[in-house]
């Protein structure tokens, strides 16, 4: 009886013990994201020697590529890698597929600007980026290691979610001192049918709207699925404005969708995410 009544105690505390060493093996595996597996998300990755496009490549790595994480810039979406032969570079979080948040990652580089080098403009030279068939202006700015928030308002874009093919947006620098008007497609009112290899994206830009407009205007409840013949109805007047929504702790992408009452698809579709669950605190997401 006393050996019973010695022993339950200690069965207690190793169980105690136990769950505070699995805890902290916890803790430790979601805290440790330095060191975490990544893989390139993109036909091909250039690997820079600084964060931003202005640092010279050192190679070039393909898709699905392993990479592990090492840090971040302060205040940019490039992170420092470091590839199988054990070279360390920077390319950009958004090319990349992983289970780490960014903002979990160490910072290891803070200068806020790159050094200029040779064969570089002078500063407050104009740069412009053509748009290119599928583009946001999320991607052209990942492109340019910018935000979309700054193009939007170097263009004075009175609604970001709306750029078309063939339109010059400035990059950096600054603009021509002529006042300039920027130009847009004709809108045009009516409806369309859908033919063969054509997109909801595709078939806004040659009306001069949005995908999105076309999705409410039509009541798709996925912008991904139309079919050859279907009628489109075009809407009249300029494209709405975009809503836009910070993402909070404990937010997933189909219950920020029903408290908009949108579908989950158009919201990955007008975010470019490639895996709606991998969404992060503080991220803003368009909400179409």
């Amino acid at each position: 009886m006393n050996g019973k009544t010695i022993l339950a105690p200690n069965r207690f505390f190793l169980l105690l013990l136990m769950l505070a060493l699995f805890a902290g093996l916890a803790t430790f595996e979601v805290s440790a994201q330095a060191g975490t597996l990544a893989a390139v998300n993109t036909g091909r990755l250039n690997v820079r020697t600084g964060p931003s496009i202005a640092y010279p490549a050192i190679t070039s790595i393909p898709y699905n590529t392993e990479v592990i994480l090492l840090g971040r810039a302060t205040g940019t979406t490039w992170v420092q890698i470091r590839l199988a032969n054990l070279q360390v570079g920077w390319v950009n979080f958004l090319y990349l597929r992983s289970y780490a948040t960014l903002n979990s990652l160490p910072i290891t580089w803070t200068t806020p600007v790159p050094p200029t080098s040779p064969g570089v403009p002078p500063p407050n030279t104009p740069r412009y980026h053509t748009v290119a068939p599928g583009e946001t202006l999320q991607i052209i700015a990942a492109r340019y290691s910018t935000t979309w928030q700054n193009l939007a308002a170097l263009n004075n874009l009175a609604n970001p979610n709306y750029i078309f093919v063939g339109q010059q947006l400035l990059v950096s620098g600054t603009a021509p001192t002529t006042p300039t008007t920027p130009t847009y497609p004709p809108t045009n009112t009516g409806v369309h049918i859908v033919q063969p290899g054509e997109t909801l994206r595709s078939i806004a830009d040659r009306y001069g709207t949005t995908w999105a407009a076309l999705a409410s205007a039509n009541n798709l409840p996925n912008a991904n699925y139309i079919y050859v013949g279907q009628r489109l109805v075009i809407p009249a007047g300029p494209p709405p404005a975009p809503r836009y929504y910070t993402v909070q702790q404990g937010d997933g992408i189909y219950a920020i969708a029903r408290r908009f009452g949108v579908s989950p698809q158009n919201i990955i579709l007008a975010n470019n995410l490639w895996n709606a669950n991998l969404i992060y605190p503080g991220q803003v997401l368009i909400i179409p």
